[in-house]
Parts: C-alpha cells; sequence; structure tokens
C-alpha cells in the first residue's frame, strides 16, 4: 500500500504519459510558426464567411433586405 502519495505519483504519470504527445506536436508547431499563422487566417475567413451568410438569413427573416 503506498497511501495518497503513492496515488498522486501514479495520477502525475498518467496524465502526463497522457499529454506527452500533445505537448510534442505543439513543439511541431512552435518550429512552424508560418503554418499556424496559415491555419489560424483559414479559419478566421471561414467563420467570417458563415457569420456573413447567418446575418444575411437573420436580415432575410427579419425583413430588414432593403
Amino acid at each position: 500500500m503506498g497511501g495518497s502519495g503513492q496515488l498522486k505519483k501514479y495520477v502525475t504519470q498518467v496524465v502526463n504519459d497522457y499529454f506527452a504527445p500533445i505537448r510534442e506536436r505543439r513543439h511541431q508547431y512552435e518550429k512552424d510558426l508560418d503554418y499556424v499563422k496559415d491555419v489560424l487566417h483559414d479559419g478566421n475567413a471561414r467563420a467570417n464567411a458563415i457569420a456573413n451568410q447567418t446575418l444575411d438569413e437573420v436580415r432575410e427573416a427579419m425583413g430588414m433586405v432593403y
């Protein structure tokens, strides 16, 4: 029996093991900031397109299309 100290070590190890591949992927992205900026730019453009379409639909539904 290890008690709460042993449980804490086990949980810490499990959490670290779970996040290890995510941390590694993050380090890879840190090396390619142009890629990260491109992903953010593309996502922003897609979000804007969806928002504009939604606003058009709302204006139409409210009879605010002049």
